[in-house]
């Protein structure tokens, strides 16, 4: 219903009303006909009434090709006010039976060009009728029209016209506002389009960097980025290509979805004789393919990839070449704005966490090699550096010995044999990072007292052991770096307390390990001695708190001068460095 009410509110849709109105008028010459039997008309009234009913069908049959003559040349109706004026002046002027059909022309002058059309049509018509009224005097011997009836129809004139001007008026200021109105509804639809599709863009990416904040490894970050396109996008498929760390070559090519037609590829140099892909990567450019590229420089990939058409966007990260994306396109598509936009967006958002991934195993790479230093450097300090100053300080007594002793010193030399050897083992367990699976509680016990007496040669040192909880269930990683901490422990009791023994004493209990070594000797001040260990010849003490803290716990040391040592450290069971 308020469709078509907004249809006959149109101007060009109030034609078939004035159609209407031409044939409702023709009752009163239809009544005349059939009701006066004679007439004084030169020409018969059937025939004008004949003529009539012609005019009325031509444009009843035309009147769309009418109308849009109308609207476009107005002037047009001043053949219909002339056609009305002859069939006054040949139905007998003010006395014609016509005169209401006649006004026609002023209603649809109003309608169409509102206040001006109807006083142009009205100031024509006036002087029309009063000349066809003249004339239709002088044709026709009839008596004059009276003046009353005269002014009446020559006011009808003027009066029906700017009568009907004022709702034409109205009609096209409500026909502005509708299309006022329809155009702003039509920019609010766009607007509401390019909003939805903007929030469906800014969606995408936040689910993006949702997902991408989750993946563990470059593996996954390649998939949650082809997925968001693939699922997420709507396109067919998409590959990426990586670009090695340090290396001047891309590779780690990935599809989605998988596809078992896709070839191996192995890295390729990064430079532009390698393709058009690697040259839009290298200049920066995005690039959308055609059949006929040579797109790189490998026959296998080069071939499958010519079988479709692709959008290539390069992916950087500040000055760092990360990698290439390519999206497939079908035969005929072309990239609208919205969709070059978002892939644009995400393909930025791919760079920044391929290149934060990549930036992170760099550095976990880097981290690892300095970690495994310094652990070589603490496995050599704990070991083969206390060894050698065994060996060392026990030449030292040889020497003094010689050559007064000579059969003390041959079974001071067999003892330093045994302990060079334990020295060569201890070097190769550094190199291939081995332990042997089977130390437990007594083992663990025997080797340090062992280590002790070969580094304290000739005189003896003593260890006490307090050992609680299950040590051999322990991790074997566990288990040798407590052995580290309580050899370097023991080791500068030994060296350094003045005593004969030292306590050392581990339990195991409620998921941690409690190590404490204990002396009664001279102490120390550990403020100064731990910032003496800054120097690499004074490792000890700061690299039991190193190797305590790199395992997750911690240690305490405690001691004064003159007040004995106690080293306390404190193990989670639960950290992954175990091993």
């Amino acid at each position: 219903m308020i469709s078509r009410l907004e249809r006959l509110l149109r101007s060009m849709d109030i034609f078939p009303f004035l159609l209407v109105f031409r044939w409702i008028t023709l009752a009163a010459p239809l009544w005349s006909l059939l009701h006066e039997a004679g007439t004084s008309l030169l020409i018969s009234p059937l025939w004008i009434f004949g003529l009539v009913l012609l005019v009325n069908g031509i444009i009843s049959l035309f009147y769309h090709i009418l109308n849009r003559w109308t609207l476009e040349h107005p002037l047009l109706m001043g053949i219909d006010l002339l056609f009305c004026a002859l069939i006054l002046t040949l139905s007998g002027g003010s006395n014609s039976p016509y005169y209401l059909y006649t006004i026609s022309p002023l209603l649809a002058a109003a309608f169409f060009f509102q206040l001006r059309g109807a006083l142009i049509s009205a100031g024509a018509f006036t002087i029309l009728y009063l000349l066809a009224d003249l004339l239709a005097q002088r044709l026709y011997p009839s008596p004059a029209p009276s003046n009353l009836s005269l002014t009446t129809q020559l006011v009808s004139i003027w009066l029906f016209p700017l009568l009907l001007a004022y709702p034409s008026i109205l009609i096209h200021e409500l026909n502005k506002a509708r299309d006022a109105l329809a155009a702003a509804r039509d920019e609010l639809t766009e607007q509401n389009k390019e909003l939805a599709n903007a929030h469906h863009q800014l969606r995408l990416v936040h689910d993006l960097t949702v997902l991408l904040q989750g993946a563990a490894d470059l593996p996954s970050v390649e998939q949650r980025v082809l997925s968001a396109i693939v699922n997420g996008l709507g396109f067919h498929q998409a590959i990426l290509g990586i670009v090695t760390p340090g290396h001047e070559e891309i590779g780690h090519w990935k599809l989605h979805p998988v596809n078992s037609s896709f070839p191996h590829v192995p890295p390729i140099p990064l430079n532009r004789e390698n393709g058009a892909l690697l040259q839009a990567l290298i200049e920066q450019k995005t690039l959308i393919t055609s059949p006929e590229d040579t797109l790189i420089h490998h026959p296998l990939l080069n071939s499958w990839l010519r079988t479709a058409r692709w959008y290539v966007h390069p992916l950087f990260l500040r000055e760092h070449t990360i990698g290439i994306l390519l999206v497939e396109l079908e035969k005929n598509q072309e990239l609208t704005k919205s969709q070059e936009s978002i892939l644009k967006m995400v393909a930025n958002q791919a760079a920044l966490s391929l290149g934060t991934t990549l930036l992170c195993i760099d550095r976990a790479q880097r981290l690892a090699i300095e970690t495994e230093r310094n652990r070589i450097a603490r496995e050599m300090h704990d070991s083969i550096a206390q060894s050698l100053f065994g060996i060392i300080y026990s030449l030292s007594a040889c020497i003094q010995m010689l050559p007064e002793h000579p059969e003390k010193v041959r079974q001071e030399l067999s003892e330093l044999l045994t302990l060079a050897t334990n020295v060569h083992q201890d070097v190769r367990r550094s190199i291939f990072d081995l332990w042997p699976s089977t130390l437990t509680s007594d083992r663990f016990q025997q080797d340090l007292q062992n280590y002790v007496d070969s580094f304290c040669r000739p005189r003896h040192f003593k260890l006490i052991f307090d050992i609680k909880g299950d040590f051999d269930h322990l991790p074997s990683g566990l288990r040798r770096s407590l052995y580290r901490i309580a050899q370097e422990a023991v080791a500068n009791a030994a060296r350094h307390s003045g005593v004969d023994c030292a306590k050392v004493c581990l339990m195991v209990a409620n998921g941690e390990v409690h190590l404490m070594i204990v002396d009664e000797g001279r102490g120390f001040d550990p403020a100064i001695a731990l910032e003496r260990s800054l120097n690499r010849e004074h490792f000890g003490l700061r690299g039991i708190q190193e190797r305590a803290r790199a395992l997750g716990g911690d240690c305490e040391i405690q001691s004064q001068p003159g007040a004995g040592t106690r080293i306390l450290v404190h193990l989670p069971l639960t950290s992954p460095s175990h091993g």
